[in-house]
């Protein structure tokens, strides 16, 4: 009996080893455990290792053949499988960890039930088989193997039975979360002003930040935290309910329609922006449709007397603005021309590398200012005049906000230019995962025209059924653009291969990398003083 228990917790140990490294990924996936297993039954080599496979069949055969020739001895068999044990528990080699597991409070207690639920299965149907049986024999030890395979195959699915066990406690405690944030956000005076988008939110949140900055005190959701449970935290742990702040811009994201909906009958925005609506995370959303319904929750959450800045060159948000709800819909365009309906518009742009230059008009007022600012890309202009139109609505001229323009500086990660010390020009837009994005990134790129022009991207992801067409597009942009492309990843980067290779692009100038290091080290080594390289998109791990 203790050979079983002995063998049942290697296995149970093994188990509980494969579901701590699952647990990154789970975490990645924002503990949807539907997505988690669509993720792991997409690839063969995630739901079963190639060393697992080849140590499970060895050891069963191994045991078939030691008990033919009567070889039945527990000794024999603990070793077999000892050492079964050791190859399949030897660390295979990571690529690259760019996310580390993060041992969050709900972390910790998922992890803690799904291990009871490994022991569990492990050490009671073994046990179970043990006192079935007249004596433990090798052929019994197999048996204990064979239900510790089992157990170690349903890692996945035991982070999955975890997750439903704790439903109760972490929507629990999610709810008294959620109402704490209320009741702070409920003391102070503060103003919410929610945006809302497929792209572009990030940095219209903080344009405007800035921009409000220079005569109200404001605050914002810090980075990507756009989520019910992220604006919760920001508002619990970094919101000061007496501090006297006049704005609170905050970030609101979605996957499905309703989660939008949820975080503005959490903040009540008395204003809002719609900055786009795209294909990102069309995978998840399933249409177009489902998108701007769900960006539209915020439309209806401000008060009919509240205001909305819509970006009226995109044909999906327009249509919203001329739903006329709430009474004060503000449209801004900058298309060539721009949109007649729109009230703030563009023109005379000007963008070269160092920034962009253009007039805005107010075509209400007849208000007219030159705006200058170091930011790079076409798309910045809808998110500089979407910031304008709720700073002009809030009382600022546009000679006081053109001021704060002139000292505006790129989001983290979004089409943020520096130089190198080799004197190579980055253009980091790793955030970048839209069609739109990327195409204006690669015409900033096309900008220098003194070196050579590099792209590194993985590609684009989440698009659904548009990804292989879109990432086909981007391959042709970047081959109209780009002097040498550097792809990420063979396999998912198959399309841009073919886009690349369709246009003509001269294929020794096609670098194709496993990692994002790898693709690192090549323009480390290769460029130098007056090229430029852009970094388009960082995929997460579960991607790689």
């Amino acid at each position: 009996m203790i050979a079983v228990l002995l063998l049942a917790a290697f296995w149970a140990t093994l188990t509980c080893w494969r579901i701590y490294r699952l647990a990154r990924f789970f975490q990645i996936e924002e503990y949807m455990s539907s997505r988690f297993l669509r993720w792991m039954v997409a690839k063969r080599e995630r739901s079963t290792p190639n060393r697992f496979v080849e140590g499970a069949v060895t050891g069963l055969v191994l045991m078939v053949a030691l008990t033919a020739f009567g070889l039945d001895t527990l000794a024999i068999h603990i070793g077999l499988w000892a050492a079964i044990i050791v190859f399949i528990t030897w660390p295979e080699p990571v690529k690259e960890v760019k996310k580390t597991f993060k041992a969050t409070q709900r972390a910790v207690r998922l992890l803690g039930t799904a291990f009871v639920l490994a022991i569990v299965f492990n050490l009671g149907l073994s046990l179970m088989l043990a006192s079935l049986a007249d004596e433990v024999t090798g052929s019994t030890l197999g048996a204990v193997s064979l239900i510790g395979m089992i157990a170690y195959l349903l890692a996945p699915l035991a982070l999955s039975v975890a997750n439903g066990l704790m439903y109760p406690v972490e929507s629990s405690m999610r709810r008294m979360f959620r109402e704490r944030a209320r009741r702070r956000l409920a003391q102070s005076r503060v103003k919410v002003i929610g945006i809302t988008g497929s792209f572009g939110k990030t940095s219209t949140k903080d344009y405007l930040h800035h921009i409000l900055s220079g005569r109200y005190k404001v605050i914002k959701t810090p980075k990507s935290y756009n989520t019910l449970m992220g604006v919760c935290l920001v508002i619990n742990n970094d919101f000061d309910p007496n501090a006297g702040d006049d704005y609170f811009i905050i970030e609101m994201g979605a996957y499905i329609p309703g989660e939008i909906k949820r975080i503005c009958e959490l903040t009540k925005p008395q204003a809002g922006i719609v900055s786009a609506v795209g294909p990102q995370h069309l995978e998840r959303f399933g249409t177009l449709e489902n998108v701007v319904t769900a960006k539209y929750e915020l439309v209806e959450a401000v008060p009919k007397d509240g205001f909305v800045v819509f970006n009226f060159d995109d044909e999906l948000v327009r249509g919203m603005g001329e739903r006329g709800y709430p009474d004060t819909c503000i449209g801004v365009s900058y298309g060539n021309p721009p949109r007649e309906d729109a009230r703030l518009i563009a023109q005379n742009i000007q963008h070269t590398l160092d920034g962009l230059k253009f007039d805005v008009v107010d075509r209400q007022t007849g208000e007219e200012r030159t705006f200058s600012t170091t930011l790079i890309g076409l798309h910045n202009v809808t998110n500089i005049l979407l910031a304008t139109a709720v700073a002009h609505q809030l009382g600022m001229s546009l000679g006081e906000i053109g001021l704060r323009v002139a000292t505006l500086t790129a989001t983290e990660h979004r089409l943020k230019q520096t130089r190198l010390p080799n004197g190579v020009m980055m253009l980091d837009d790793a955030y970048n995962t839209n069609p739109v994005g990327s195409a204006s990134a690669l015409e900033v790129l096309k900008l220098n025209q003194h070196g050579r022009r590099v792209l590194i991207t993985p590609g684009m992801v989440e698009l659904g059924p548009l990804h292989e067409q879109e990432n086909e597009k981007l391959g042709q942009r970047a081959a109209a653009a780009c002097t040498d492309i550097v792809l990420v990843g063979v396999e998912q980067t198959k399309p841009i291969q073919r886009g690349v290779k369709n246009a003509g692009f001269d294929e020794t100038h096609l670098h194709v990398f496993e990692t994002v290091t790898e693709a690192i080290q090549w323009y480390q080594a290769e460029l130098k003083a007056g090229d430029a390289v852009l970094i388009l998109n960082d995929l997460p791990d579960n991607y790689m």
